[in-house]
Order: C-alpha cells, then sequence, then structure tokens
C-alpha cells in the first residue's frame, strides 16, 4: 500500500488552521505554554526554532528536515519516543495535514557565503611602472538547498498497549512500567468511612482521611523501583517491580514480580510489627485493545499491627494479650475496561480475597465473627488518561493505601460486614520522560 500523496495546498493559513487544530486535540494537553521547551499552542512559533538535536522543529518548505514532523512519524534519529507519546501514531490523513502545512511555508532565502571570485581584465596607464589596475565581476557561492522532497506520512500502525493505564490499578500493582528514564509522582488519597442517614460526615469529607504520596522511576524499560509514605500508621514503603515478560514489548502476555520493605514509624504503644515486607507475582493480559486484567498473588508479612490483639485461651473466656505475628496470603484480581475511541477513560475493578492461614484470626482486637464470610476488599473506579497525566476517582470498603496495610486479614480488618464499610477516594500520577 503507498504512502498517501501530499494534499492540494489551499491557502497558507488555512493549512496552519488545520494542523493547529490537530495539535490541539492531540498535543497540547502536555505541550502549551507552560512548557519550556515546546509551546504548540503557538505552532508558528516553531518555524526555524531549533531542537535539541540541532534540526529545527519546523523547516520552511522541507517536512523531511522538520523535527516535529519526524517525531509524529517515529523518523529514525529521533531522541526519545514517537509523538503523541504512548499513544498510536494520528491517522494519515492528520499526518498529511501537517506536512502540506511546512510544505506551504516560503523558504528561507540562502544566504552567501560571502566569498567571492574576481576575474577581470586591466590596462595599465601612465607611468611606465607597467602597474594596471582591473575590473572584474564575481559570483558569491551559496549552500546548497536542502533536500526538500517531503517525508511521506507512513501507513498508521498502532503501538503496543500496556495492560493497565497506570503502574497501580487502585491499590494493587499492575505490569505496567514507566519505561527507560522516567519518574512520576502519585497522590492516593481516601476519605473518611461515609456514615448512615444523617451522619454529618459529608460522605467522608468531614471525617479522618488517608493520604499517600511517592514517586516511581524507571530504570530501564520492565523495572521500577518506588519510596512512598502515608499517613496511617505513618508508613514508609521501599519496593521494586520487575516486569521481564511485557505484552506490550511484543509477549502475548505481561508477567512480573514486585517485593517491597515497609516501616511503621508510629510510636510503638500504638503500632506492632513496626518492620514488615511484601512480595507478589502479577499476571496480566489485554484481550482486543478494550478489557485488560490481571492476577495477582501476594504475601505480607506481620500483617496485623494492632498493639493490643487478645486471644481467647480457654472456654471461660479468659484473655491474653498476644502479638499477632502471622502474615497474609491474598488473591487479587483486577480488571479495567477501556471507553471511547480513543481509549482514553476505563472503569476499573479490583478485589482482593484473602486466604486463611488456619481457622483463628485476631483481627486486630479478638477473634470477631469467626462465621461471617470473608468478603475481602472492593474497590471501583473511574480513570482517565490525559497526556502524562491519570486521574482516578473511586469507592472502596478499605481506607488504606500500602501494600501491608490494605492486605486484608491483618491491619485492614476481615471478614468486612456484607456490605462493609466504603469510602470515597482519588488518584492522581504525573509522568516525566527524563
Amino acid at each position: 500500500m503507498s504512502p498517501p500523496e501530499l494534499l492540494v495546498a489551499g491557502p497558507e493559513g488555512d493549512l496552519l488552521g488545520e494542523a493547529q487544530a490537530i495539535f490541539d486535540e492531540s498535543c497540547t494537553y502536555c505541550h502549551d505554554a507552560s512548557d519550556d521547551y515546546v509551546n504548540l499552542e503557538d505552532a508558528s512559533a516553531l518555524v526555524g526554532l531549533a531542537s535539541s538535536t540541532g534540526t529545527p522543529f519546523v523547516d520552511p518548505g522541507n517536512p523531511g528536515g522538520s523535527y516535529l514532523y519526524l517525531k509524529m512519524v517515529a523518523a529514525e534519529g529521533i531522541e526519545g519516543d514517537s509523538m503523541p507519546l504512548g499513544d498510536d501514531p494520528l491517522p494519515a490523513e492528520q499526518l498529511a495535514a501537517v506536512q502540506n502545512w511546512i510544505a506551504s511555508l516560503a523558504p528561507a532565502e540562502p544566504e552567501p557565503t560571502g566569498e567571492g571570485t574576481g576575474e577581470g581584465e586591466g590596462e595599465g596607464s601612465g607611468d611606465g611602472t607597467g602597474e594596471g589596475t582591473g575590473e572584474g565581476e564575481g559570483e558569491g557561492e551559496t549552500k546548497p538547498p536542502p533536500d526538500k522532497t517531503p517525508l511521506p506520512p507512513p501507513q498508521p500502525k498502532r503501538k503496543p498497549k500496556a495492560p493497565f493505564f497506570s503502574t497501580h490499578q487502585i491499590n494493587l500493582q499492575t505490569t505496567t512500567t514507566m519505561g527507560k528514564k522516567a519518574i512520576s509522582f502519585r497522590i492516593h488519597h481516601r476519605f473518611g468511612r461515609v456514615g448512615g442517614f444523617g451522619d454529618r460526615t459529608y460522605l467522608g469529607m468531614a471525617g479522618g482521611a488517608v493520604m499517600s504520596m511517592g514517586a516511581e522511576y524507571g530504570i530501564i524499560d520492565g523495572l521500577d523501583v518506588m519510596a512512598r509514605w502515608t499517613s496511617s500508621r505513618l508508613d514508609w514503603e521501599i519496593g521494586t517491580k520487575y516486569v521481564p515478560v511485557r505484552q506490550e514489548a511484543g509477549a502475548p502476555l505481561s508477567f512480573g514480580m514486585y517485593a517491597s520493605f515497609e516501616a511503621l514509624t508510629q510510636a510503638p504503644t500504638s503500632a506492632a510489627n513496626r518492620l514488615t515486607g511484601n512480595f507478589q507475582v502479577m499476571v496480566s493480559r489485554l484481550w482486543l485493545e478494550r478489557w485488560s486484567t490481571q492476577l495477582t498473588v501476594n504475601y505480607s508479612l506481620l500483617t496485623n499491627h494492632s498493639p493490643t490483639v487478645f486471644a481467647d485461651l480457654d472456654e471461660d473466656g479468659t484473655a491474653e494479650q498476644v502479638t499477632d505475628d502471622r502474615g497474609t496470603l491474598n488473591v487479587g484480581l483486577a480488571s479495567t475496561i477501556w471507553l471511547g475511541k480513543k481509549r482514553k477513560n476505563g472503569i476499573d475493578l479490583e478485589y482482593v480475597l484473602p486466604i486463611p492461614a488456619g481457622d483463628t484470626f485476631y483481627y486486630n482486637g479478638g477473634d470477631q465473627a469467626p462465621d461471617a464470610g470473608r468478603i475481602g476488599s472492593w474497590a471501583v473506579g473511574w480513570s482517565a488518561k490525559r497526556g502524562l497525566h491519570v486521574f482516578q476517582v473511586i469507592v472502596t470498603n478499605t481506607r488504606n493505601i500500602h501494600t501491608n496495610l490494605a492486605a486484608p486479614g491483618g491491619d485492614t480488618t476481615n471478614p468486612f460486614s456484607p456490605f462493609g464499610d466504603f469510602y470515597f477516594g482519588f488518584n492522581i500520577t504525573r509522568k516525566w520522560k527524563l
């Protein structure tokens, strides 16, 4: 299939308007006036402006020598990823519109090098010295004009997609990684418990909130490190994620592992088992570019951090205070349904079920309702990807966020009541390519 030919060029202003509309729709969410490197809110300002490679962003009359266009068509020799970042190439007709706009611009006049040669004939005069004066005409050498052969837009080819928008689903880690030399800042927030009728918590906003914030960095493709802090038990979590098999790299599915260490800096009188950790394995797949699924098996060490745990010792109900030093094994399921033509919105689901290590759970203060159903933790959310941002609003029955604290059966009590307490919350991620 031959690539599309240049469209018929109309007035330059019309072509600029068409190109600017494309930039406004697909590029300016990241490359706006706040971007010191490239501002695509005014594409005409990029004419003649040098990129980091020295190639001008827009070389008038020369699409094949314009770095802006080369980034859009994923040409060889560009730095970093093609644009739009992490998304499919623009349709062929949009690439052709950008190409036509650049081709319609009047090229700069070639500048002479300032060197010239003079040739002339002179006639001697006067005093017998034999000297003559010469007058001649010279031509200055000019630099050869650049190759104006337009670089035709390729037939658009979809980029392989990572199974999930973000490195986290809601609380669970996903097999999506940052990518080489990328960094992100994340904020997770959970409002207070939503009370019953007449409870003036204003949907939890007037209740006690839990938040977490942290950063992730991609060392290489498939290998990330992370550090974050949460207000719940003043917990620090430092972890690493390795995904050697990635669907976005051409594999039929993604497989990865995550391990982390957690330190609770709350006073010892308020938190037992202050040093702990987690290990999990993940398998995920994106189906038909519309539906993502993931299975996670996680083991968290020392998950009950309550300093006042009691165990029933005999039939008369005599209880003894103990330290619950057991871990929690759980199985997690994550799923996203991608919506819209560009699949930039999603409905997110997450469910984590504890696997009991025995018949007895202490649950932060006793063997509470041992015969109750073990419901586990659930969360439902809506997410939107806009450029390098991911926004997510959720409702969940657990307020904890960090891996060990959110593991059902430990600090997050389980079983929950049939419907359980629930909380509203949100997650925000901002990513940068270094």
